[in-house]
Order: structure tokens, then C-alpha cells, then sequence
């Protein structure tokens, strides 16, 4: 019963949502405008039919342009392989040749207590790999605690920047990509491999000495995202703003570093045809954010909002 009004209120709020933060892009020689959409990677694809902006700007472009092209299978592919390759050790290796006898008895502890599973000395996971599995034991608990960030499939095909591509596909819309996807290729050498598992070994202790003040801290950014989520659903840009900058405060490099890379690819999409940009709300805001990038640069940005 209670899952079932959980559903029918958020179906109330997905008929009700405002425009988001849909930013109309102008000026500069541009003969039609071009959009760009702020996205909360987490929410599901199907939010994008209750914004009649968004369909009505999505009708006016000819192209999108994603940070990633989540639509190709191949990139995935290779995402997902690298990854699971990273989790593992070295054949020659394993768990109990990093921690000490105390280490290992703690983390078993702890693997018992979550996941209700035994672990042996023999166990050929990284270090960082136990990190990640108690990540996203708390990230499981976390969404039963904020519904509104769970999705009905699989990341790659339902959130709501990959449902932007499979809608630009569908409509015959060019797809570009505004990152540069590459392979993270394995550490070339033992010392380069000797020095990560030594930081990954560092950080899995400190999780497991401080366990519940670690869960504590990220379901504390869990409700922060459950707050920003409520700005981006009622289309309050600046109270997201106020309460976004720890988005980027984290790494300023990655995300105003990638900032800057992608506005000449921007520059020119737009003047090809009116795109549609979709990427993470946190490149928006910020003296390195991308509207006031392209404000900088002679282009004028102006949020759209729900027409009364």
C-alpha cells in the first residue's frame, strides 16, 4: 500500500513539473536558438513527457549533443569491461596479502554484517572493490529513503540522459557527444600498482574504523540531492544554486575543466543547426559554469519557463 502512494505521488508531481532548468540559447549570429537541458542524472527518462517546454524545444532542434553518447553499445561495452577488470587483483594476489590479521577480521565483520556473506583470506577483490560494494550497500538504502531517485531499468536505458538520445534517435536527430570517451587502461608497472593498492588499502580501513559516520555522510548527501531534486522538478534554478555548490566544490578541475573543452564544441554544433545539449545540472552554475561561459563569449542564455 504504501509503495502504491508513493507511486501515485510522484506520478502527481511528474504532471505537474515546471520546465526544469531548460536554458534558451541566442545572439551571436544565431538564426534559430538552441537549447540545453540541466539534468539530475539519477531521475528516470520518462519526466521528459510531463515538460511541454523540453517536447516543444526537442521539435525545434535537428541535433543533440550528451555528454557521453550513452547510445553507443560499444562505448558501454568497454566502460563496463575496463571497470570489472579494475576490480580484481592480480592473479598472483589476493585480499590477504594487503591487510594485516586485524584488518582482514574487521572487514569480515563488517561483510557479515551488510551482506549477511562470508569472505576468505584467498578472496582476489581490490581493496577498493570491498569500498565500492559498501557504497553501494548505503546508496540501496538511500533510495528506499528517497524514492524519487530510483528508476524502473537499468542506468544505461531508462535515466533521463540516455531516454534524451534514444528520443533524438527515434526523431532522426544527429547524436553527438560533448566528452571524449577513453579507456582507463591498467597501471603499466608494479609501482604504479604497489602505490594504488596501497591508497585503496588506506581508504577501505578508514570506511571500516569509521563505518557508521561514513554512511552517515553520504546519506547526508543523499538528502542534499533529495532537496536539489525538489529544485529541479519545480524548475527553482536558483535555490538549486544556492544549494549546488558542493556538486562541484568536490572536483572544480573535473567539472570546470570539461566546461571549458566543451563550449568550442558547442560554438560550432550551434552553428550547424539548433541543438539540444543535455548534460548534468552542476556544469550550469559557477563563474566557470556553462551559461556564464557562453554569456562570456556574446551568446545570451535566458532559462524557460512554464508558460501560464
Amino acid at each position: 500500500m504504501k509503495k502504491a502512494i508513493i507511486a501515485i505521488l510522484l506520478c502527481l508531481v511528474a504532471a505537474t513539473t515546471n520546465a526544469q532548468f531548460l536554458f534558451r540559447i541566442s545572439g551571436k549570429g544565431l538564426k534559430e536558438p538552441s537549447y540545453m537541458l540541466g539534468t539530475i542524472h539519477t531521475l528516470s527518462g520518462s519526466l521528459l513527457d510531463s515538460i511541454p517546454e523540453y517536447i516543444e524545444a526537442e521539435a525545434q532542434c535537428r541535433q543533440l549533443y550528451a555528454e557521453q553518447n550513452l547510445s553507443d553499445q560499444q562505448v558501454i561495452n568497454q566502460a563496463k569491461a575496463s571497470t570489472t577488470k579494475d576490480l580484481f587483483l592480480p592473479d598472483s594476489m589476493t585480499i590477504g596479502d594487503l591487510l594485516t590479521t586485524e584488518q582482514f577480521n574487521m572487514l569480515r565483520r563488517k561483510v557479515r554484517e551488510v551482506f549477511n556473506k562470508d569472505i576468505k583470506p584467498q578472496a582476489n577483490l581490490k581493496p577498493s572493490a570491498f569500498t565500492l560494494m559498501f557504497n553501494h550497500a548505503i546508496e540501496a538504502e538511500a533510495m528506499k529513503m528517497y524514492p524519487e531517485f530510483s528508476s524502473s531499468g537499468p542506468v544505461d536505458s531508462t535515466r533521463i540522459d540516455a531516454t534524451s538520445i534514444e528520443r533524438a534517435i527515434q526523431r532522426g536527430m544527429t547524436v553527438g557527444h560533448l566528452d571524449d570517451f577513453s579507456r582507463v587502461d591498467s597501471l603499466p608497472n608494479t609501482v604504479g600498482l604497489t602505490m594504488e593498492l596501497d591508497a585503496s588499502v588506506d581508504s577501505l580501513v578508514s570506511v571500516l574504523n569509521n563505518y557508521d559516520e561514513y554512511k552517515q555522510k553520504m546519506l547526508d548527501v543523499w538528502k542534499v540531492l533529495a532537496e536539489i531534486t525538489d529544485c529541479w522538478m519545480k524548475g527553482d534554478y536558483d535555490s538549486f544554486v544556492s544549494r549546488g555548490d558542493w556538486l562541484i566544490s568536490s572536483n572544480p578541475v573535473d567539472v570546470f575543466g570539461r566546461n571549458k573543452k566543451w563550449i568550442p564544441k558547442m560554438q560550432v554544433a550551434m552553428k550547424q543547426s539548433p541543438t539540444m545539449f543535455v548534460f548534468g545540472a552542476a556544469h550550469l552554475h559557477g563563474e566557470g559554469g556553462i551559461i556564464a561561459m557562453l554569456k562570456d563569449v556574446g551568446y545570451k542564455v535566458k532559462q524557460v519557463k512554464r508558460n501560464k
